[in-house]
């Protein structure tokens, strides 16, 4: 289960707390509040500070927006591939 908190910074920037388990159910959730502020022109703050779990589906998903938005508070058990 996911919770998303969020919290709009002046009139371009959107910060998204994600609290709970990113999995494969949760996933799209994310996606789709992602892409509704991407597509009104905001900027993205991703703060998973309340991220319990990730899953691979839920890091996959990380990895193909991370060039798309700002990340914050990344756990520790939740490995990113380095860019190439």
């Amino acid at each position: 289960m996911i919770h998303i908190n969020e919290k709009h910074s002046g009139w371009d920037t959107v910060l998204l707390g994600v609290d709970g388990v990113l999995d494969q159910r949760s996933v799209p959730v994310l996606e789709e509040v992602c892409h509704r502020h991407l597509k009104g022109q905001k900027e993205i703050v991703l703060d998973l500070e309340g991220l319990l779990h990730i899953t691979r589906e839920g890091r996959k998903f990380l990895q193909e927006i991370e060039d798309r938005v700002g990340i914050l508070n990344v756990p520790e058990f939740v490995k990113l591939a380095p860019r190439s």
